[in-house]
């Protein structure tokens, strides 16, 4: 029963990070401002945080997660790379091996806010590294990646980013313990 449910959150949350995407794209590009993305990473970390801490540590949701978010995305608009799902499905892969193999410590000591905090601030502020890997050595020369997206996403994003992950955890967490019992 535990595997049916998780399935059912697996796909839930996939398709609401993918709504989100679709959402935060269209008001970024009707004002034609996609700096101010990174401000919506705290929609994702709010996502993300309550997913994560609702699979309670059990291996390869969040890559499950992943998977079906990047192949939606990739599927369904264009503009989404190949390299991009393959970047944010192996980052989830290295967020999810090393994260879940200590939930059993932060939940042990009633520490789980801890942990979804650490996790989002891992993910955020390791994900333009992935990116980078994925796009310069498949798509795109490496010294434009760098100018166009690696150095205005560590100058400007990464802050706002970390900031917005950390908001986001603690909002996530809060919706977590709330809807826990339910669950």
């Amino acid at each position: 029963m535990k595997n049916s449910k998780d399935l059912a959150l697996i796909i839930v949350f996939a398709v609401l990070n993918f709504t989100i995407m679709l959402i935060t794209n269209q008001i970024t590009s009707l004002i034609y401002m996609t700096g101010l993305s990174y401000v919506f990473t705290i929609l994702y970390a709010i996502n993300a945080s309550v997913a994560w801490l609702m699979y309670e540590g059990r291996r390869w949701r969040i890559l499950a997660q992943a998977i079906l978010f990047n192949t939606l995305a990739s599927l369904l608009i264009p503009s989404r790379t190949i390299p991009l799902a393959i970047a944010g499905i192996v980052h989830a892969f290295t967020a999810d091996l090393i994260f879940n193999s200590f939930y059993g410590y932060f939940e042990s000591r009633n520490r789980l806010l801890w942990w979804i905090i650490l996790l989002q601030i891992f993910f955020w502020a390791t994900q333009p590294f992935w990116i980078l890997v994925f796009l310069a050595s498949l798509v795109y020369p490496l010294e434009s990646v760098i100018t166009i997206f690696f150095i205005p996403t560590m100058t400007i994003g990464l802050p706002i980013m970390t900031i917005s992950a950390i908001a986001g955890a603690i909002i996530g967490y809060k919706i977590y313990r709330r809807v826990e019992n339910i669950y």
